[in-house]
């Protein structure tokens, strides 16, 4: 192996990464440019707005080919089902069906989280189910089934989905936790059909991270309330105090992806 290949180990790949103009996705879109895959990165803004700088397709785009990386941003949003099949039909087309990672990582429901924080399902509008589960649950599931009809025939390839410890323990809101739990199932079942074609499937619960979220966050005014256990503003600063960066992800994406 030569010096280059070990400091770019997936040179040559294809990757795709959702929701990666912010967050664990930028993270994790910025550790596979670095490691030498080619990846594209979709969002829903793609020009740079004023008032969340640094959080558009063009911006991450830019940093990434400034890091001698390979990226090629896609306007693309994951509620829709044409734009994500059209991602893919770009994908397919432009690498001549190549395609070696799949990170499922986009998510439209922080927004949701915050505005209910404290409040019990009861309470909350029945609307945050398909908050916190169409783009994160039922895209991960349509992206995985594109992703999965590329890599079976060339008999390898890695996806991952982005889930949490709210699979597992009570976090943030009851529609939150179920579908982190089934990202989790999905993950499971979806390896046990995709083994015998060299296809791996995992999901990955990141730790405390800081991000864009968070740290508005610790910034706002979260008070415990009514019959859900809320997240107090002390609480969110005590859980981040050692928060990790977004880009860690990454890297353990990065080594699981060049095995």
């Amino acid at each position: 192996m030569t010096e280059k290949s070990m400091a770019k180990p997936l040179t040559g790949k294809v990757a795709i990464v959702t929701g990666a103009t912010r967050g664990i996705g930028k993270g994790i879109a910025l550790q596979l440019a670095k490691a030498g895959a080619v990846v594209y990165i979709t969002g829903r803004t793609l020009k740079p707005r004023p008032d969340f700088p640094g959080c558009s397709l063009e911006e991450m785009s830019k940093e990434i080919s400034e890091n001698s990386g390979q990226c090629i941003p896609i306007q693309c949003d994951h509620s829709k089902d044409e734009d994500i099949k059209a991602l893919f039909d770009r994908v397919k087309e432009e690498q001549k069906g190549k395609l070696d990672i799949m990170v499922n990582n986009a998510y439209s429901g922080a927004k949701a989280i915050t505005d209910n924080n404290g409040k019990p399902f009861w309470e909350q509008p029945t609307t945050i189910w398909d908050d916190m589960n169409n783009v994160g649950l039922r895209n991960h599931y349509i992206c995985s089934v594109y992703a999965s009809q590329m890599m079976v025939p060339s008999k390898q390839g890695l996806i991952v989905n982005i889930s949490s410890l709210g699979g597992l323990a009570y976090m943030m809101n009851v529609s939150y936790g179920v579908g982190k739990e089934a990202c989790d199932r999905m993950a499971a079942d979806c390896a046990i059909e995709l083994k015998k074609h060299n296809v791996a499937f995992v999901s990955i619960w990141p730790g405390a991270v800081l991000t864009e979220f968070t740290e508005q966050m610790m910034e706002g005014d979260h008070s415990d309330k009514g019959d859900s256990p809320g997240v107090s503003k002390e609480m969110v600063a005590r859980l981040f105090a050692n928060a990790e960066s977004p880009q860690y992800v990454g890297m353990c994406i990065a080594k699981l992806a060049a095995v």
